[in-house]
């Protein structure tokens, strides 16, 4: 598994934390509740993503809110908001991956953590915020 992918796996697992028992930031960056070796590589990266959706959650949120069309907020579980904030994240504010890929990322990692109905329920949120609201840059 590439240290990117597992990263990705780490900051699902503190947004899950921040958002069902709310701890502070802090505490759940030092990763103490991850029970395998973690590479500096792998934290740093996941680091960066936690803190981006945390600082720009209000925007994340928004949009995901916009596109879960007849999907209440409060109803989708809080796994697939963890990752749908991720990629909503990783979509608005990282270049050096490509959309597409950051999109089957996010189908990989739900089907990871919830199920197969929860994938395509993220790829569409995930697809239309795409279309509609990211500048194609080629």
């Amino acid at each position: 598994m590439s240290a990117r992918r597992t990263s990705r796996e780490i900051a699902v697992m503190a947004l899950y934390q921040l958002e069902l028992t709310g701890p502070p930031l802090k505490e759940v960056l030092k990763f103490k509740w991850y029970d395998k070796k973690i590479e500096q590589e792998e934290r740093d990266f996941a680091v960066s993503i936690v803190n981006g959706v945390v600082k720009n959650q209000e925007r994340i949120d928004t949009l995901i809110k916009k596109y879960s069309k007849n999907w209440d907020f409060s109803r989708i579980s809080v796994v697939n908001k963890a990752i749908l904030r991720l990629s909503v994240y990783a979509l608005l504010h990282t270049w050096e991956v490509p959309k597409n890929v950051t999109i089957d990322e996010a189908v990989e990692l739900t089907k990871e953590f919830e199920s197969e109905e929860s994938s395509r329920f993220v790829n569409g949120i995930l697809d239309s915020i795409l279309k509609n609201e990211i500048k194609s840059d080629g």
